[in-house]
């Protein structure tokens, strides 16, 4: 059976009703709380779901096999539970590399054109013109090389813009649409000149707080920040730090260390950061894409093939 939990706002911002299958074969039922699956623990041997699985109750689906995650981020979902039932969990990945990496372009060129200060004056009904500026020439740092990273870069290009990427491992030549790739190991000394930075990280031990003070003070003063990765990934205050004292020209958010964005942060105050509240990747075309991709991985799933997107409980990604 096949159980379908929406107790995730994530999954609210559609009636996923709508976007399952018609022809999947198993029985199948949407439940709106981890209490209500529960009651439901020993049919379940599929769950589609966003992270908000109880760590120990999970461990009482005695028939559960497989988690498919509609989100590309997997560090909210009980890995080590999963780990020791033997369950394979899949995400999203790929799902949306064409809505992030769209949302990255429009902020992007929003500081570019300089339309913060159209939307100001049109409040203020003043006709005034200011500067403007082009992305033509401009140089992007992609810090995170998955599927998201390789489509922005794809998309970038037709604007003749210098791109570098970095990734964990550098081998052989720069993959297609990328001028220069850099390890991870060397993120640091690879910031200067940089007009746009991206950051496109998993949450890993390895990447939480990796965005400190000195990170953003190695950056130039003309280099707009961008996080649509994981939150956790950015010291808020040392971004703070940074805009109040001019290390950076801007910054835009798509995620942040806790989620909703309190209304008493100091991050609301800056009117050259763009805040979005983590709604870079899901459209409408996401869910459908995302139901494409399980379709195709229960089609595996029921010959006991090996699963597209499983996550490596080692790598926590």
């Amino acid at each position: 059976m096949i159980g379908i939990l929406t107790n995730n706002s994530f999954l609210k911002i559609l009636d996923v009703e709508d976007y399952f299958p018609k022809n999947v074969d198993e029985e199948w039922k949407i439940y709106k709380t981890f209490d209500e699956i529960y009651e439901d623990r020993d049919k379940i041997n599929i769950i589609l779901s966003s992270g908000r699985l109880d760590e120990e109750k999970i461990k009482d689906f005695k028939n559960l096999k497989w988690v498919f995650s509609y989100t590309t981020g997997v560090d909210k979902y009980p890995l080590d539970s999963l780990k020791e039932m033997g369950v394979v969990l899949t995400n999203t990945k790929g799902v949306q590399a064409k809505s992030i990496s769209e949302q990255v372009l429009g902020v992007m060129i929003s500081f570019s054109r300089n339309l913060f200060r159209a939307y100001q004056n049109k409040v203020e009904r003043k006709y005034e013109k200011y500067p403007m500026d082009e992305l033509y020439n401009k140089r992007l740092l992609i810090v995170g090389m998955g599927s998201i990273g390789r489509e922005l870069a794809r998309r970038a290009k037709a604007f003749d813009i210098f791109i570098a990427g970095v990734r964990n491992h550098v081998d052989g030549p720069s993959p297609e649409n990328f001028d220069e790739v850099y390890p991870t190991s060397e993120l640091k000394e690879h910031f200067p000149g940089f007009d746009y930075i991206v950051s496109i990280l998993p949450s890993t031990e390895r990447t939480r707080g990796l965005y400190n003070y000195n990170m953003f003070k190695s950056m130039d003063k003309k280099t707009i920040f961008m996080n649509v990765g994981r939150g956790d990934a950015v010291i808020e205050d040392d971004l703070i730090r940074a805009l109040e004292e001019g290390e950076i020209r801007g910054a835009y958010l798509d995620v942040f260390q806790n989620e909703p964005l309190s209304s008493s942060s100091d991050l609301w105050d800056f009117d050259n950061l763009v805040i979005t509240p983590h709604i870079a990747g899901p459209t409408p075309f996401y869910f459908e894409r995302a139901m494409v991709l399980f379709q195709r991985n229960l089609e595996e799933f029921r010959k006991n093939k090996k699963l597209s997107n499983i996550i490596s409980y080692e790598e926590r990604y």
